[in-house]
């Protein structure tokens, strides 16, 4: 009877009902896991990682239902940012997993190829940065400035801070990314066109697949740029570009969304570099000074993974992920639905990162559906990144969108 007794236990409390747990949150990261390309798609997945275990170690995501959710993070690759490859990821952790989140890359070419289905799937899907996005496919957000929207105030950063600079070398990777980088840059240098400060006497794309860079930077050198405004390659990769700039004499000022430094210490000298090496497309949270939440996830990152394979791209990602916790704290479920229209109902959003910011990006994509963050700006100094300023973009579109808007235009980078 005893046994008897002990095995009814739990049929009787089990009548009495438990309380349900809170319905579980299912994230989804898309980004290369394989390949050159895993440079950047390793430390942007642990990132989201981080961020994930954050909220998990306290029970959960705090939402605006009063309940704790746990969030499920998963990782899948689209190899190197490829259309078709990051569409069959979104199939596969959509589909099969029941993910009703997603983070991608800014590329437009690989937000284009998912806009559609995240739509009709109803998954919001956020980025560090713009790219893309329509008033078509509401479930498509820029969760901060980031890339490439972040160039237009990062040139105005870097030629407020070098006036001698005169004439400019725009050279950028031929693939979705490094035309839209491309694009954004020569519309912010469009202001200091437009007034006759500088000149842009090297406008070119390069293969992103190109190891030796000795023809690339010998035909840019022969225009005496007193500048080369560049994007986008691997860590590796841009370790060899500046070792390259640096043996045929190029002693000008270097400007790319970003600089991943462990890398590039390997190759060349940093010391070298220092005061003429700008970036700054959001947090490097490497850099202690702008956002000590940011900085304690780099050290949580260094602490697990160490520091040989930080990337900016992993503060980035971090940051963007913040911006859905005030979403999650107001709304009144955890369905996407509500989680969207509480993000985009939010008219100013005080980021646990970047500080106040506001929804932007009806003049260029149609809908107001990116959140423009203050963006920090880096210059290397004493081997390191230092904080160089920060730049508002949403006070400099309101500024200069009249001379920025019509070269996105002509870059095809706008949906209106």
């Amino acid at each position: 009877m005893a046994g008897a007794a002990g095995l009814a236990a739990p049929t009787l409390i089990g009548s009495r009902g438990f309380a349900a747990e809170p319905e579980r949150i299912k994230m989804g990261m898309v980004t290369p896991q394989e390949g050159e390309c895993a440079q950047w798609g390793i430390p942007i997945t642990r990132a989201g990682q981080i961020w994930a275990d954050e909220h998990n170690a306290l029970g959960g995501i705090l939402c605006g239902d009063g309940e704790r959710h746990m969030i499920d993070y998963s990782a899948y690759t689209n190899v190197c940012f490829y259309p078709n490859e990051e569409l069959t990821a979104f199939r596969s952790a959509v589909l099969q997993d029941g993910c009703k989140y997603m983070f991608q890359t800014y590329t437009p070419a690989s937000r284009k190829a998912i806009a559609r289905f995240a739509t009709q799937n109803g998954v919001l899907t956020n980025s560090y940065g713009g790219g893309f996005m329509s008033a078509d496919f509401p479930y498509l957000m820029g969760g901060i400035t980031g890339s490439p929207t972040a160039f237009l105030g990062l040139v105005s950063h870097v030629l407020e801070q070098h006036p001698e600079i005169k004439r400019v070398a725009l050279m950028f990777t031929d693939n979705s990314f490094g035309l839209a980088g491309r694009g954004y840059t020569a519309a912010g240098c469009a202001p200091a066109v437009a007034s006759g400060n500088i000149e842009i006497v090297y406008n070119e794309l390069f293969d992103p697949n190109m190891t030796d860079y000795f023809p690339l930077l010998g035909a840019v050198m022969k225009t005496k740029p007193d500048a080369i405004f560049y994007s986008d390659l691997p860590p590796g990769k841009q370790a060899i570009l500046l070792e390259t700039a640096q043996s045929l004499g190029f002693n000008g000022v270097w400007m790319s969304h970003s600089w991943d430094l462990p890398q590039i210490a390997q190759r060349v000298d940093l010391t070298a570099l220092e005061g003429r090496v700008y970036g700054g497309f959001g947090v490097d949270a490497m850099e202690p000074t702008f956002s000590d939440k940011a900085h304690q996830m780099y050290k949580t990152y260094v602490d697990k993974f160490g520091a040989a394979d930080w990337i900016g791209f992993a503060g980035l990602t971090y940051s963007a992920m913040a911006t859905l916790d005030a979403a999650f704290a107001q709304s009144p479920t955890v369905a996407p639905e509500d989680v969207m229209n509480t993000l985009y109902g939010m008219t100013e959003i005080d980021h646990p990162i970047y500080g106040k910011s506001a929804w932007s990006g009806a003049d260029i994509f149609g809908v107001n559906h990116h959140l423009l963050t203050p963006t920090p700006k880096y210059v290397i100094k004493d081997k390191g990144l230092s904080l160089s300023g920060v730049v508002n973009d949403y006070d400099w579109w309101a500024e200069h969108k009249d001379a920025a808007l019509p070269v996105l235009k002509q870059h095809e980078m706008t949906e209106i």
